[in-house]
C-alpha cells in the first residue's frame, strides 16, 4: 500500500474526533434567576424575561429559568448569599438590601444622587460602573443589569418644594431618603407598604416620597392633592439583576457577550418603562384634579446640600472605597448638572478649598 494511503487510515480517525469536538455544541446549561417582584406588573419582572429571552437568543446552549416572587424557596435577603456562594445564578436584587454586607453598594441609594434617567446611562459608560463592578466582584458578585428608578412627592395638605417644606408633615419614604426627611423635619411613618394608601386616606399620613411604578400601584392619585415630580428627583432606587460570580467565571467570553448585550436591550426597557410609568403618574395626578410641580434646580440643590449633610457624609465615613466611588460620581453627575461653584462645595469640604 502506498505510504501516503497508510499516513491517511491512521490520521483520519483522529482528524475525525478532532472535528467533531470542535463542532459539537456546547453542553447545555440552565441558569437559575430568582425574584421577588411580580413577573408581568413589576417593570423588573418584565425586564428579567425579555433578558432570558434576549441572551438564550444568542446562546441556545444557556437555559434560563425564571422564579418571580420568591418561588424558588429562597428569602430576599437569602438571594444574596445564595449568589455569593454560587447556589443561585441570578437574582433581581434591590442594592438597599446588600449594603449590610456590602456597605459601598450605599452609593445606589443616595437620596439626590441621580437627578435624572440619563445621568444614570453617564454613569454606566463611566469609572463608576466599573468600580461599583470590582466591589461587586470582590463580594463574589457580577452587576448585570442597570436598572435605576426615580420618584417623587406626593403628599394630602400641601406641595413639597425645599426641604423646609416638610417640616411637621408625617411622612414616609424608603431606604436612606427617610433619613433625609427627618434632617427635614419631618415626622416619619413606618407603616406597611401595602398600608401605605389606606394611611394616607386616614390621615395618619400626610405622604410619600417613593418610585413612579408605586403611585400607580398604591392609586396615590386618589388620595393625594399635592404631587412633585416629574423633573429632578432625590428618590433614588436601583434595583439590578446580579449574577453569581462563579456562574460568570465559567462561562465562555462568547456567553458573556451574549449576556451584556441582552442585558443592554433589558436596560432600555427598562428606562421606557420607567418614563412611561412617570406619565401615567402626571396623567393619573392631572385626572383627579391634583396640583403637580417639579422641583427647580435650586430646590434640587437645597435638597441636595441636606443629603449631603444627613447621608453621604456618613457614606464616604464607611470606607476609602466609598469615598473614592462617590467623588467619581459626583464628578461625572455635576460636571453635567451643577455649575462649577456647586461642583466645588461638593467636591470638597469647605476647610479643603483654600
Amino acid at each position: 500500500m502506498h505510504k501516503a494511503t497508510l499516513a491517511l487510515l491512521f490520521v483520519s480517525p483522529f482528524l475525525l474526533v478532532f472535528c467533531a469536538l470542535r463542532t459539537s455544541p456546547v453542553a447545555s446549561q440552565e441558569l437559575r434567576i430568582s425574584h421577588q417582584f411580580h413577573e408581568t406588573r413589576d417593570t423588573r419582572g418584565r425586564a428579567t424575561r425579555i433578558f432570558a429571552e434576549e441572551a438564550n437568543l444568542r446562546t441556545p446552549e444557556l437555559k434560563f429559568r425564571i422564579y418571580p416572587q420568591l418561588s424558588l424557596g429562597l428569602s430576599r435577603d437569602g438571594q444574596l448569599e445564595a449568589l455569593q456562594s454560587g447556589n443561585l445564578d441570578l437574582a433581581v436584587f434591590p442594592l438597599v438590601f446588600a449594603i449590610k454586607k456590602v456597605p459601598e453598594f450605599s452609593l445606589a441609594l443616595l437620596p439626590g444622587l441621580l437627578p435624572n434617567l440619563a445621568t444614570a446611562r453617564t454613569l454606566k459608560a463611566s469609572e463608576v460602573h466599573t468600580k461599583l463592578q470590582e466591589i461587586a466582584a470582590a463580594n463574589g458578585l457580577r452587576i448585570v443589569t442597570w436598572w435605576w428608578m426615580r420618584g417623587g412627592f406626593a403628599t394630602t395638605s400641601k406641595e413639597i418644594t425645599t426641604p423646609s417644606s416638610v417640616q411637621g408633615l408625617r411622612l414616609q419614604s424608603c431606604g436612606l431618603a427617610q433619613k433625609v426627611l427627618a434632617g427635614a423635619g419631618a415626622q416619619l411613618g413606618n407603616e406597611p407598604w401595602d398600608d401605605i394608601a389606606v394611611r394616607i386616606e386616614m390621615g395618619v399620613l400626610d405622604g410619600v416620597a417613593v418610585p413612579y411604578e408605586d403611585f400607580i400601584g398604591m392609586g396615590l392619585h386618589q388620595h393625594a392633592k399635592f404631587g412633585t415630580f416629574g423633573g429632578p428627583s432625590i428618590v433614588t432606587c436601583f434595583s439590578p439583576l446580579l449574577m453569581s460570580k462563579k456562574t460568570w467565571d465559567r462561562l465562555t467570553p462568547e456567553q458573556r457577550q451574549s449576556i451584556e448585550d441582552a442585558a443592554d436591550i433589558s436596560d432600555t426597557y427598562f428606562e421606557t418603562s420607567q418614563q412611561e410609568a412617570e406619565r401615567r403618574a402626571v396623567a393619573a395626578f392631572q385626572k383627579a384634579g391634583a396640583t403637580i410641580r417639579s422641583l427647580t434646580h435650586d430646590e434640587y440643590i437645597s435638597w441636595l446640600e441636606l443629603a449631603q449633610k444627613t447621608t453621604w457624609t456618613d457614606y464616604v465615613k464607611g470606607s476609602p472605597a466609598s469615598k473614592d466611588l462617590l467623588n467619581s460620581a459626583m464628578r461625572v453627575i455635576f460636571t453635567e448638572f451643577a455649575t462649577k461653584e456647586e461642583l466645588v462645595d461638593f467636591l470638597f469640604p469647605e476647610d479643603e478649598k483654600n
